[in-house]
């Protein structure tokens, strides 16, 4: 299968998603935005997922090329009925094109934290009841949309994942975050200083606890990814 990705930064990939689309032959055609978002062509493509990037929703009044890519995302999940993958802001805009609303964060998530699934839900098949996630986030999902299922919470943030029909998933968190994903992130300018000024002294090890963590967070992107490949089946 053709996906496409749509991201927004050259660093800001798929991360270590890629290694199990490889591995299964799929093929992954990137657009990053903005600067290419007005040359997507959805008829050339099987499935889309969008990824984080450090802008807002609500901004898209002031950035042209954001409105494009939410109706980008719409066209696909609404007109299309393509499978959708979201990440962070991608799991956000998701939640807007489908009619929920994003806000503001009363209190940001940033850091590895934890995440509790809901029931025994497909989407986390693999997964402990609570489990390890990387987060960086400002803003949430506070209003679901009509017909979505919340399957993850935090403390502090409701939906950190969600379905919408049998297509249609995200996660607030980013699990396609490892060690070699994170120093990706750190070439990006600024990246590093804002993290530290988020998480303080927790930065002088974050690359450990993340290493510590890996094999919790690869079956969750595991079973992440084995869900949404079966929505191709529906």
């Amino acid at each position: 299968m053709r996906i496409l990705v749509i991201q927004h930064s050259d660093k800001e990939h798929a991360g270590a998603f890629r290694p199990l689309f490889d591995r299964d032959g799929h093929e992954l055609v990137t657009c990053i935005a903005p600067q290419e978002i007005g040359d997507v062509d959805l008829s050339d493509v099987d499935g889309i997922w969008v990824l984080g990037g450090p802008m807002q929703v609500w901004e898209a009044g002031e950035l042209p090329w954001l409105a494009g890519e939410i109706e980008v995302i719409r066209e696909a999940v609404l007109e299309r009925k393509m499978p959708y993958f979201g990440i962070c802001l991608g799991h956000q805009l998701l939640a807007h094109v489908l009619g929920g609303q994003v806000s503001q964060a009363a209190e940001s998530e940033v850091g590895l934290m934890d995440v509790a699934k809901h029931g025994d839900t497909p989407m986390f098949s693999s997964t402990s009841e609570r489990f390890p996630c990387f987060q960086w986030h400002s803003a949430e999902v506070s209003r679901l949309p009509d017909g979505a299922e919340i399957l993850a919470s935090s403390g502090r943030c409701t939906v950190q994942a969600m379905t919408w029909g049998a297509t249609a998933h995200s996660v607030q968190f980013h699990a396609e975050l490892d060690t070699a994903t994170l120093a990706d992130w750190y070439e990006i300018d600024n990246c590093e200083e804002m993290l530290r000024n988020e998480i303080g002294d927790a930065a002088d090890h974050v690359f450990d606890d993340l290493a510590a963590a890996e094999s919790d967070i690869a079956r969750t992107r595991q079973s992440l990814y084995q869900h949404w490949l079966a929505s191709f089946q529906q």
